[in-house]
């Protein structure tokens, strides 16, 4: 169980860790070659770019700032330097309907996401979003959920969300939520990892029925979960470590996923008529060393 901060803190050190192996070598695609990633062109009729911000967790405390939790302060210095600079927090699912013609975009739109589903993007995250009215999407791992759900411990520095406080951010009006699998944001050698996955990735020499069958009861059961427990159906998957195999695109698809995110680094242009440009949508991570002001400066 995710519920020991030894197991934690651990946790946060193989993530770094990995952090460092991926953005030197950047998206790594397993299984059978890379799904194409589809962007509409900048030039395309009414094509919008559309930065993706990442973030993880949010801190009090300086000592637990790393690669994957900045502090509470220099997320508020993000939100006040996008409202300033004319952007639009807008939903995915905002991004959704103007892809499919049913909505329009600000003029400058851009989407902020939060992997793993911690506690203190509610607890710090939601007052600074209605401070700066922001809004934002939460990838949630359906089994750090499901536990923190069975116990009371709602520490912001390390515990994840549970279903009373999932219920509370959506009902905000300010959060809507992602699938980041159930038990699949795992790498190899950790705990649990049987079958020594990347992340969502197909393993060398896995069947495709084999891997469409485990990737499809993994999400299964986080949609499952979150639909009884929150009212919630996901449209949008997050891929845990950005690990990709060609044949996840079309599982999301046929499963009525409508868009998914990588850990790409890229600017992506959407528009509408052009469903296909929301799968492998590109993502920059807002670590501790880079802020919003500098990774928009720079797309």
């Amino acid at each position: 169980m995710y519920v020991i901060r030894l197991k934690t803190i651990i946790f946060f050190a193989v993530i770094f860790t990995a952090s460092l192996i991926l953005s030197a070598v950047g998206i790594k695609y397993l299984g059978g070659g890379p799904p194409q990633i589809i962007s509409a062109a900048a030039n395309e009729p009414n094509a919008v770019e559309l930065p993706i911000i990442m973030y993880h967790g949010l801190t009090k405390n300086p000592s637990k700032v790393n690669a994957y939790v900045i502090s509470v302060d220099d997320f508020e210095n993000d939100l006040k330097y996008l409202k300033d600079n004319g952007y639009t927090a807008v939903f995915m699912s905002d991004v959704i309907k103007y892809v499919n013609g049913e909505g329009e975009l600000p003029e400058k739109p851009v989407v902020l996401t939060f992997d793993d589903g911690f506690e203190n993007n509610y607890e710090y995250g939601l007052p600074l979003f209605e401070e700066y009215d922001m809004r934002g999407l939460v990838s949630i791992v359906g089994s750090y959920t499901e536990n923190y759900s069975k116990i009371s411990d709602k520490n912001p520095e390390y515990a994840y969300l549970n279903y009373d406080t999932i219920n509370k951010m959506k009902d905000s009006g300010r959060f809507e939520f992602a699938n980041h699998s159930y038990n699949m944001h795992m790498l190899p050698g950790m705990k649990g990892n049987d079958d020594k996955r990347k992340g969502a990735a197909k393993v060398s020499g896995e069947s495709d029925e084999i891997y469409r069958a485990k990737l499809t009861e993994d999400i299964v059961k986080t949609q499952n979960m979150l639909s009884e427990h929150c009212g919630l159906t996901p449209e949008v998957y997050t891929y845990p470590y950005g690990e990709i195999s060609k044949t996840a695109e079309d599982v999301l698809r046929g499963m009525g996923f409508k868009a998914s995110l990588s850990c790409l680094e890229k600017e992506n242009y959407i528009s509408p008529g052009n469903p296909d440009c929301l799968f492998c949508l590109c993502r920059y991570l807002r670590d501790n060393k880079r802020s919003v002001a500098e990774i928009l400066s720079k797309e």
